[in-house]
C-alpha cells in the first residue's frame, strides 16, 4: 500500500524540444513550479504541480495517490496566448505520464469565471468535468487522463462478472 509519504513531488516534465522549462524558485513544498516559454522565444507561461493530495483539490474527487494538480498562469490571456498555452498543454500532459507512469489523472480546476484558462485547458485536451467548490471559491474542474485509463470502458457489458 503507497502512503502520502511514499510518494514524492510530481516529477520535472520533459515537454518535447518546443519548449524551455525554467524551475522556480518559490514552489511550495512538495510541489514543482516552472516557467515553460516556446523555445523560439514569447512569453512564459507559470505552471505549478502538486499531489492531489497535498492541494484542496484533494476534496473535489477520489484522487489517486499519484494523481498531479496543475495551476496554469497564462501570460497571455487572447486568443493566440489560449492556443499557445493549449499546444504546452497538449506537449506537457504526456510528459508528465511519462515521467510519472502510476500517475492516473492530471486535474487543473480554474476559477469559474477565468474562460482564458478554460480554453487554454480544452485547447490542450483536457476534458471539463464538473464545478467544485472549494475554500478558496468556485472552480471547474478539468482532467487529462493517460490512454490506458481514457480508453476504458465503462459500459456494463464490458465489466468482468
Amino acid at each position: 500500500m503507497t502512503t502520502s509519504l511514499d510518494v514524492p513531488p510530481p516529477p520535472e516534465p520533459a515537454p518535447g524540444s518546443d519548449w524551455t522549462l525554467s524551475s522556480l524558485a518559490d514552489a511550495d513544498v512538495g510541489s514543482r513550479a516552472y516557467a515553460a516559454a516556446p523555445r523560439g522565444g514569447g512569453p512564459a507561461a507559470e505552471l505549478r504541480l502538486h499531489r492531489v493530495q497535498h492541494h484542496p483539490l484533494r476534496a473535489a474527487y477520489p484522487y489517486g495517490a499519484h494523481d498531479i494538480a496543475l495551476a496554469l498562469v497564462l501570460p497571455d490571456r487572447s486568443e493566440a496566448g489560449q492556443e499557445q498555452a493549449g499546444r504546452l498543454l497538449g506537449d506537457l500532459v504526456p510528459a508528465l505520464f511519462t515521467a510519472d507512469p502510476r500517475c492516473r489523472r492530471v486535474v487543473a480546476a480554474p476559477a469559474e469565471d477565468d474562460t482564458a484558462a478554460q480554453t487554454a485547458l480544452a485547447n490542450g485536451g483536457f476534458r471539463r468535468v464538473t464545478e467544485v467548490d472549494l475554500p478558496g471559491g468556485s472552480v471547474v474542474l478539468f482532467t487529462a487522463e493517460p490512454p490506458w485509463i481514457a480508453d476504458l470502458s465503462t459500459a456494463l457489458d464490458d465489466m468482468p462478472h
